[in-house]
């Protein structure tokens, strides 16, 4: 069985953002994000701080904004719109949950697609949801191609098993995606060559779900008392698929690669303008 870790994928990411960015250092231009951040959870605060390192790893510049939990609406859009106005800043990304009073269209749709670099507007931005595209790097950084292949993606929400379907079915894919109404889950998944489990379940895929020599991809994350799992028994997984991704160390370490590298291009098309 072997560990398809997400380190390799991240690799190959981060050598072609370093690339890109040395042409844009030559001609005196940098590469801006600013970060939106609402309260203070854990996982948010997390996430901000890694981007932030990454960033000054990699030669990017990233702003950062914090909000009080209890902002108004308006606030938060006017401080949205300061952003979307600066030619300056190439990519915005809102720090979400957000809390519910603010779960609005008005926010929703505040950063406009070109600068959706995280792909929150899901069809209507410039770039795909974060999570899917990791997946797909990560299967190209070793060489499995899903092309001619039955894929079966379990999970359908709009920003990871709805968006990874289409882009499975762009890479040539035959794709079967299961959900909670889908009549016989397991029939379904046994029959993957390559199984993607976005279900949001802690290890609901047992290997009752599982066929021998199977390659699958566990996008869940999951904190218990036990320590961190995935959507996938990993004991079950590691007995018998082909391929794994660990949790953690597998598709979410690709995440941030993916959108620091969408931040670049997003500066590249706006230079090309």
């Amino acid at each position: 069985m072997e560990l398809l870790l997400g380190k390799t994928a991240k690799t190959l990411l981060e050598a072609e953002v370093k690339e890109r960015m040395q042409a844009i250092q030559m001609r005196q231009e940098s590469v801006r994000i600013a970060l939106f951040r609402v309260g203070s959870r854990d996982d948010d605060c997390q996430y901000e701080r890694t981007i932030l390192r990454a960033c000054d790893r990699l030669g990017l510049v990233a702003e950062s904004t914090v909000l009080d939990e209890s902002v108004p609406e308006s606030s938060l859009y006017e401080a949205l719109q300061k952003a979307v106005n600066r030619s300056d800043v190439d990519g915005i990304l809102l720090f979400r949950p957000l809390p519910k009073a603010l779960q609005t269209e008005r926010i929703r749709t505040a950063i406009p697609p070109e600068k959706d670099i995280d792909g929150a507007l899901l069809e209507q931005s410039c770039f795909h949801p974060c999570t899917p595209e990791a997946c797909m790097h990560l299967l190209r950084a070793y060489g499995i191609d899903p092309s001619g292949k039955h894929c079966v993606v379990v999970g359908r929400s709009p920003v990871v098993g709805k968006p990874l379907a289409s882009l499975l079915k762009e890479a040539g894919a035959d794709v079967t995606v299961c959900h909670t109404q889908t009549p016989d889950v397991p029939a379904e998944t046994r029959k993957a060559e390559i199984l993607f489990v976005a279900c949001g379940k802690p290890e609901m895929i047992d290997r009752t779900y599982l066929t021998e020599g199977q390659t699958i991809i566990d996008v869940g994350f999951h904190s218990t008392e036990n320590g961190f799992c995935g959507d996938v028994k990993a004991e079950d997984a590691k007995m018998l698929a082909a391929a794994y991704t660990p949790v953690p160390g597998g598709v979410g370490t690709v995440t941030l690669s993916v959108l620091l590298l969408h931040a670049v291009q997003a500066h590249e098309r706006n230079t090309e303008k």
